[in-house]
Order: structure tokens, then sequence, then C-alpha cells
């Protein structure tokens, strides 16, 4: 039965469906042993804390191994809003547990409704085991250590809640003073542990909620007096590097404010007293009404010279505007992100992931784009795609034309992309040869044609040669580019 609610109850977690994660918690067996280690604790039966340990342990493994093999064969695998809700345990957690393992004991010892509150234990314990396994099957050891603090938490604080429960109700009253003295001692020692992080954990979060809430409403105050109106807001709080606060925006706005984000991120560190980093995305739109009422206002000024004046401006600003919508109209695709500043006359795209857009269109795109917009800096930035290897002839470590093309549309990505630094790898035929590659290896120096390339591109490569068993045959005449990109910068998928 555990196998089988754990089982439901990650496909719940997957589909982020709360109604199959109840469905989970009606069929799991948890509650019996859980307050057998309770009772057992209050009476200092050793046999059946043995007992009730060695049950969980047994349900603790069937569970984890049920939601890995869901997940490790599942082609749904990314994170929903139910598995990150139990990936961040605070004090509201631990007093479910409490609530539910008194609302357990309460339940056994009167012999009324014992069904309905073990769906509610379960409700605290088998969708967090379920997240672990999670966490495992697809390698996101933050997720599952998060999940396992959750079902730890709410194990003990279950169990130590029956424990204070059955003494009320006069379990255990022949024990001497000093077993209720260290019986005592142990159960606040174990709340006050847990209470700590999870007491903190509770503050960040209200913090974080705060912050949120304040940017919100603050955001747009750069652009006070324009219209203006937010698109969307990501803010992140990074645990380590120079800032603690970092929020990116994005505005739609009928006029660029320069040093909108300095002025926003001087607000924020006044007021929170963090160090801030804001990222501002202004993306200019029509503004009809403004345009008509700067036009009346120009017909209604003074005639002659001041007149032709404000005219020529509007006439020019119009011009403009009409050319800025052209530049954003000529993108075919759709876009992540887009800067469009019409008095520099530059504009950037980041493209969104496009089915069948290979690095090659993209740079071509880009090149048809400068052609027709000649007065136009304009940039595109295409979406992550994995580098297609460089192919060389057998025995031969000269570039052919074939391969000089395909390199050239990999600078330009890499270029758009930020790398700043890249490994060249060579695939080798034994582990012998990974130990001697040097620069009379063929992979080595067809390895620094490529490398050469790339320097003068202003990017640092490194030649390296890897030994794979079973796998130089098929990669024997072919060269792998391995971008190394910060965390900040997009991520690109290693070639091989």
């Amino acid at each position: 039965m555990t196998a089988m609610s754990c089982g439901i109850a990650i496909l719940g977690l997957l589909l982020s469906s709360p109604a199959v994660i109840i469905g989970a918690m009606l069929i799991s067996p948890l509650m019996g042993p859980i307050m057998l280690m309770g009772f057992s604790l209050s009476i200092l039966e050793l046999k059946a804390l043995r007992e009730s340990i060695v049950s969980l342990a047994v349900g603790t493994g069937l569970a984890l191994g049920t939601s890995f093999l869901i997940v490790f064969l599942s082609p749904l695998t990314d994170v929903t809003p139910e598995i990150l809700s139990r990936t961040r345990p605070n004090f509201f957690d631990l007093l479910v547990a409490v609530f539910s393992g008194l609302a357990g004991g309460y339940a056994v010892i009167h012999r009324k409704g014992e069904t309905i509150v073990g769906v509610a234990i379960a409700t605290a314990l088998m969708p967090p085991l379920a997240v672990v396994g999670y966490g495992l099957a697809t390698a996101q050891f933050q997720i599952a250590g998060g999940a396992f603090f959750l079902y730890m938490t709410n194990l003990l604080a279950i169990a130590l809640s029956v424990t204070v429960l059955s003494r009320f109700y006069g379990f255990g009253e022949r024990h001497s003073p000093k077993h209720n003295f260290w019986q005592t001692g142990m159960i606040v020692s174990v709340f006050v542990a847990l209470s700590i992080p999870l007491g903190l954990a509770l503050r960040d979060i209200a913090y974080e909620t705060r912050v949120r809430d304040v940017s919100r409403d603050i955001v747009l105050e750069p652009f006070e007096g324009r219209e203006a109106r937010l698109s969307d807001m990501d803010i992140a709080f990074p645990r380590r590097g120079e800032h603690r606060i970092v929020l990116q925006a994005t505005v739609l706005t009928s006029y660029r404010v320069p040093g909108a984000e300095a002025a926003l991120a001087e607000r924020l560190e006044a007021r929170f007293r963090r160090p801030v980093k804001v990222t501002i995305d202004q993306i200019q739109v029509e503004d009809s009404n403004a345009e008509t009422a700067r036009f009346l206002q120009a017909a209604e000024s003074s005639l002659g010279a001041p007149l032709r004046a404000q005219m020529s401006q509007y006439e020019t600003l119009a011009q403009a505007r009409r050319t800025e919508r052209e530049v954003r109209a000529a993108f075919p695709f759709n876009l992540t992100a887009a800067d469009i500043d019409a008095q520099a006359r530059t504009a950037v795209f980041a493209a969104a992931p496009t089915e069948g857009v290979t690095l090659p269109a993209w740079r071509s795109l880009e090149e048809g784009l400068t052609r027709n917009f000649a007065d136009w800096t304009i940039t595109i930035v295409p979406p992550p795609l994995a580098l297609s290897p460089i192919p060389f002839a057998p025995e031969e470590d000269a570039l052919t034309p074939r391969a000089a093309d395909r390199l050239n549309d990999q600078v330009w990505a890499l270029q758009r992309w930020g790398a700043a630094e890249v490994e060249i790898v060579a695939y080798l035929p034994n582990a012998l040869a990974a130990q001697t590659f040097d620069e009379r290896a063929l992979g080595h120096r067809r390895g620094t044609q490529i490398a050469s390339a790339l320097d003068e591109a202003g990017i640092t490569a490194a030649v390296i040669g890897e030994f794979r068993r079973g796998e130089f045959a098929e990669r024997e005449d072919l060269i792998f580019l391995r971008p190394v990109i910060a965390s900040a910068k997009p991520d690109v998928e290693p070639s091989e």
C-alpha cells in the first residue's frame, strides 16, 4: 500500500493535481507505525519502538524506490508548483505536523475518526517523500534535500506530539522522575532544534514576499508622468555574490527613461538596506494618445517659427516611431525579450526556441534585417541550441569549406550568447592516447585550427582530448565545442 500510495502521489505531483495527491493520502498506511512510535516512546517500550522504526524504514525505502522509478521512466519531469511547495519547509509546516500528531493520538485513544486523521497524517508525510524520490531521479539534490528535511520534520513532530498527548492521558505515569526528566528534555530539545531553522525559513519567506510586494508597487516610479506598464517581473535572492536582491523587469513604455535602473536600485537599497541589482528591459510601444496631445499642443502654440519647430520635431518623432514598429514587425518569430532604442537605432531580439530553425538560419535572419535596415544595428540572440560537431576529412587537419561555414555560425552564436571560454574536445581511441595527448596528435592539430578562429573572435579556447569507451569509432573525425558559460549567461547544451 505504501508503494501504491507513493506512486499515486508522485503522479499527482508531476501533473500538479491536488485531487490526485489527496487520493494517494486515502490509501496511505503510514499512520500505524507513527502512532506506535509515539506511544512506545511515552511508555519506553523498546521492542515496539524498534518495530515501528523498522516499519517506517521499509515503507520509506519502498516509497522512495517507487517514486524514483516512476520519475526516471516518465517523459514529464518538469518542476511543478506542487513539487516546489514541498521543498522549502517553514515553521507553519511544523505546526501542521504537531496538530496532525495531536489529532492522531486523540483519535487512537478515543477510537474516533482514525481514518480521517490518517489522511491528515499521510498528507504531511507522503508528498514530501515522493518529492525526495523526484529530486533523486532528476539529480536535483537541493529539491531532494529540502523535501527530506520536511519529511523528517513532520515525522518527528507527529511522533513526539503523540508522545506528549499520551503522557497527558496517563501513559507511562509509572516512570521514575529521572526518566520523566530525560523524556521531557528530549522532546523539548527536538522541537527547539526543528523550530530554529524552520522559523528562520519562515522569516526569509516573509521578507522575500515583502520585497516582491514593495518592488511591484514602486517599479514604475522612474517612469512617472509617462505612459508605462509592467509586463513581467522576476526577483531572485542570491546567497552568494555582490548583490542580495536581483530584480529583472520588462516595462512597456512610450518613452525610454535613461537611468531608470539606477534610480530603482537606489530606492530599493534605501528601503531594504541590502545591495540591489536592477535590470529593466524597456520596450517602446506606440502611444497614439500621447502623440495626438503633443500635436494639439504644437497647434495651439504661437504661430511662425515656434510652430514650425514643433511640427518638425513631431514629424521626426513620428518617423522614428514608424521605423521602430517596422523593425519589430520584421522579426517573424516569437521572442523572449526585445530591447529597441529608436534614438540610438539599435535593436536586440532574444529569440524564443523555434522548431526547425537552426543557427545558420538565425544568423541569416540577422544579416537580412541588417541589410533591410541599413542605419540600424540589429542583433539577434539565438535560443540555446546544441552545437553540431565540426567535421574533418579522414587523416586531415585542415578545415573544409563546409566545416569552416559551420564553425563561423557557431562562433557567431557563442558571441551572441556571451560565451567567454570554450573547450575544444577531440575523442581518442584509448586511454593511452588521452595520457599522451599533445600538439603532435591529429585531434590536437584539428582543435588548434578551431582555436585560432575562436581566438580571433575574442573567445578563449582550450584543446582537450577525451577517451570514452565505445564512442571513438563514430566520433573519430569530429571535433566538439563545449561552451563554458557563467551562471548568469544563457545555458547552452554541450555538443556531445
